[in-house]
């Protein structure tokens, strides 16, 4: 029996998503309005510094996630891990808690950091989820308990305004602060302790070998594609909740309410995706989950003041969508990563995750900057109305047309090069194996 099929095994290793999805909320939600109002750098200020953070997380990532690869090979993951999390928390705690004269530099320099020590325990922490368990729908398990527990961990974010009875970020993300200090320790404790690493067999292959094999991996292209695409569409909404809510709505009190519906309804529809990624696949559940968040973001530019029951209905129908987003993409690039080490590029996901993180953390970082700055052009202040249809139109309508390009990258070429398989490790039919065609490891015909 592999020991990863265990429950406490995989339930061991998903436990770490809590804490570090935990930053989720507080670091797209709270921190700009509180840097851009509370602390009085300016929406656009903000936003250009929170996207040049980004784009530099877009070169670490890879640097990161090959770093770990190559580590000695007993305990790589653990390694990168206990060193990035020291880092991660003093950073964090810097970056939540800052005196209240201080500049961009600040913000930037804290959250470039935080960012950093953010990447070398994630990354090292989700390829040790790819090579843990080999078998397709092992992956799937593994990813999709560290996603439930990040949604958890959401969830937890999204009540800290209930909990405290305040939507002040000048309360919550201190909180937040005390939260990670306890909890990120803890769960990676039970972590190193019930959780096997993966004996490496296959070493990476050198740089220049395996970065041939990754320029002819068509499927790991797709897959980058849709997921900026997606990721992108998410990190405008992401970025603009509280000022939509606030402003267009005119429902500040609301806030937290919806994005706790928002959150619970993806954790009571992840167990669904899961079950439907193993009996139809994880790429058409996957494009079935991105139409449905579409179809309900339709509606929002017509809300107004108001219509909170009518965006609480957009808030379910797209929460249930977010299981999947969070969890089977990770768990195709895992089968991609296995299918690389078979076409000879060694055993490398560290480095695949890395290119995942890339393309995330890239598509936050024009969200944010293209967000606030969008707003800024189009003289925000809450008090016009053609500012907030603006708003609305950035909120609602943008992030649709993002989805369905993303959506069809899913249906074509992943559709075509993504070598899925069944439970029993048998191809799972797809438009291109059903026209008889053979498809390497690597992805190209």
């Amino acid at each position: 029996m592999n020991p990863a099929s265990q429950p406490r095994v995989w339930l061991s290793y998903g436990l770490p998503g809590l804490p570090l999805a935990l930053l989720g909320v507080p670091l797209y939600v709270y921190l700009p309005p509180f840097y851009a109002e509370q602390i009085g750098l300016g929406l656009a200020a903000v936003g250009l510094a929170l996207m040049l953070t980004r784009l530099f997380d877009v070169i670490t990532d890879p640097l990161i996630g090959h770093l770990a690869d190559r580590l000695p090979p007993a305990h790589r993951r653990r390694l990168m891990i206990l060193i990035g999390t020291p880092l991660l928390l003093f950073a964090l705690h810097r970056l939540l808690q800052p005196p209240m004269d201080i500049g961009l530099g600040y913000l930037y320099g804290w959250a470039v950091l935080a960012y950093l020590g953010w990447t070398m325990v994630t990354l090292p922490y989700q390829a040790w989820g790819a090579e843990v368990d080999p078998s397709a729908h092992g992956r799937t398990r593994l990813a999709a308990s560290r996603e439930g527990f990040a949604i958890f961990g959401i969830v937890l974010a999204a009540s800290l305004p209930v909990l405290i009875s305040s939507e002040d970020p000048a309360d919550i993300l201190p909180l937040v602060d005390i939260l990670m200090l306890v909890l990120l320790p803890l769960t990676l404790l039970i972590l190193f302790w019930q959780v096997p690493e993966h004996r490496v067999t296959h070493p990476p292959v050198p740089w220049r070998i395996g970065w041939r094999l990754i320029k002819r991996n068509h499927a790991l292209r797709a897959l980058l594609g849709a997921y900026f695409l997606n990721n992108l569409a998410n990190g405008l909404p992401a970025a603009l909740f509280l000022l939509f809510v606030t402003y267009r709505l005119e429902a500040q009190g609301a806030a937290g309410p919806l994005l706790l519906l928002y959150f619970l309804a993806g954790i009571l529809a992840l167990p669904g995706w899961t079950w439907a990624a193993r009996r139809h696949g994880k790429r058409l559940v996957w494009l079935v989950s991105v139409l449905l968040a579409s179809a309900a973001f339709m509606i929002v530019p017509w809300l107004g003041p108001g219509d909170v029951m009518a965006f609480a209905l957009v808030c379910l129908i797209s929460g249930l969508s977010l299981g999947a987003d969070m969890a089977l993409p990770a768990s195709i690039q895992a089968d991609l990563a296995g299918q690389d080490a078979e076409a000879g590029g060694g055993e490398r996901a560290g480095l695949f995750f890395g290119l995942l993180g890339l393309v995330t953390k890239l598509a936050l970082a024009i969200a944010a900057g293209l967000s606030f700055g969008l707003l800024e052009l189009a003289g925000f202040s809450g008090e016009d109305g053609d500012a907030t249809l603006a708003l609305a139109l950035l909120y609602g309508l943008l992030p649709v047309i993002l989805k369905l390009a993303g959506g069809w990258l899913i249906w074509q070429p992943l559709g075509k090069y993504y070598r899925e398989v069944t439970p029993d490790n048998t191809p799972r039919t797809t438009t291109a194996m059903s026209k008889k065609q053979h498809v390497t490891p690597g992805g190209t015909p």
